[in-house]
């Protein structure tokens, strides 16, 4: 199986786990990837809209303070990056990990 094959896979799965449903159409989404980006910041939240189980779910998810992603710009529109190692992806949405992989225990404290 090509590195292709096996990424889209891994996407699919994760978007089942996800979204608590099977990928319907898949879309290629062409990205051309700057050589450099602009540092703009960190994250300290992010909030966006999904969908479980056919259904409408809302989520705002507050970074650890050790797990907040870089908010990096390229130069071309539309391009807008977080970057970072100490956060994931789960069934369960962004998860912050410590230096190991590990979940984070939930923080508490000023943002």
């Amino acid at each position: 199986m090509g590195r292709l094959r096996r990424e889209r896979r891994a996407a699919e799965e994760l978007w089942e786990e996800f979204r608590e449903t099977r990928p319907g159409r898949s879309q290629r989404i062409p990205i051309r990837w700057p050589k450099a980006l602009m540092v703009m910041g960190t994250v300290r939240y992010i909030a966006y809209d999904t969908t479980h189980g056919n259904r409408y779910a809302p989520y705002k998810h507050t970074f650890a303070r050790g797990s907040r992603p870089l908010l990096c710009a390229g130069k071309e529109r539309g391009q807008l990056f977080l970057i970072g190692r100490n956060f994931k992806v789960t069934r369960r949405g962004i998860v912050d990990v410590d230096d190991r992989g590990a979940p984070r225990k939930l923080h508490r404290g000023r943002p």
